[in-house]
């Protein structure tokens, strides 16, 4: 099934390149169990790591943060003067502040009941109106490599296109045109069409962007656009000629 896939991806200029390439490699190496998203992970690793390799992290503290010792007494400081949302019987029950001492929460409610429960010499923090919200466990939303998407490439997400909530082929088009045909990509062959976020079952008839399509609105610049699932991408002529594909190419051997 996979072979077919790829023989047919291939042929109609949807190509998960190295993406899939990733994901077999992936599964040859390990179980499914092992990851909690084992065909989003590696390619779309492999595309954060593409998309921040010439990033300058200089200046980014990597350094651990100072444990504290369990002798030293910890700190206990009472925030106030914001909402602190609770989510308490499922609803965002806001108290006046709250007490927290090293990682623990030691109370939260009105101000006088949480100055009582933490004791003298708590540290007062003023929110000045800011609004504290519980921690969030993140299931698969892939936050950072969404911010990475939307800061280095073209986004091609339906609800973008067309005013009335329908995307439509149009309006990808029009976003190829515009990023092909800017001063930069004219003057210069190898700089790529790079986009992402197209979903075809958003868009007016749910059209793929086929070859023939991308070939017309880029016949100089590589195109490269990831499918909104992140498990596909569609390229055009010029992209699969210089990643060596043509129609002698055999389907890759993943097992």
């Amino acid at each position: 099934l996979s072979s077919g896939l790829f023989a047919a991806s291939r042929r109609r200029g949807i190509l998960n390149t190295e993406f899939q390439s990733k994901f077999y490699q992936s599964r040859h190496n390990r179980s499914l169990s092992d990851s909690m998203c084992d065909s989003c992970d590696p390619g779309l690793h492999f595309l954060a790591k593409a998309l921040t390799e010439d990033l300058d992290l200089s200046e980014i503290d990597a350094s651990p943060e100072p444990q504290v010792s369990s002798e030293e007494p910890l700190q206990t400081t009472i925030f106030f003067n914001g909402p602190i949302i609770t989510m308490e019987h499922d609803a965002f029950s806001p108290m006046e502040a709250m007490a927290i001492q090293g990682s623990t929460i030691l109370a939260v409610g009105t101000i006088p009941h949480v100055q009582s429960e933490a004791g003298t010499g708590a540290l007062m923090h003023d929110l000045k109106g800011k609004c504290i919200l519980p921690g969030f466990v993140e299931p698969h939303l892939h936050l950072i490599l969404s911010a990475l998407a939307e800061r280095f490439l073209g986004n091609f997400s339906p609800p973008r296109l067309g005013n009335d909530g329908i995307g439509r082929l149009e309006e990808a088009k029009k976003l190829v045109e515009t990023i092909s045909g800017d001063p930069e990509h004219r003057g210069n062959p190898e700089l790529w069409v790079a986009g992402y976020g197209y979903d075809p079952s958003r868009v007016e008839d749910h059209p793929d962007l086929v070859r023939d399509y991308l070939d017309a609105w880029s016949p100089n610049n590589p195109v490269f656009i990831i499918n909104q699932s992140g498990h596909l991408a569609y390229v055009n002529s010029r992209a699969l000629k210089l990643a060596n594909i043509d129609e002698d190419t055999k389907d890759p051997n993943y097992y």
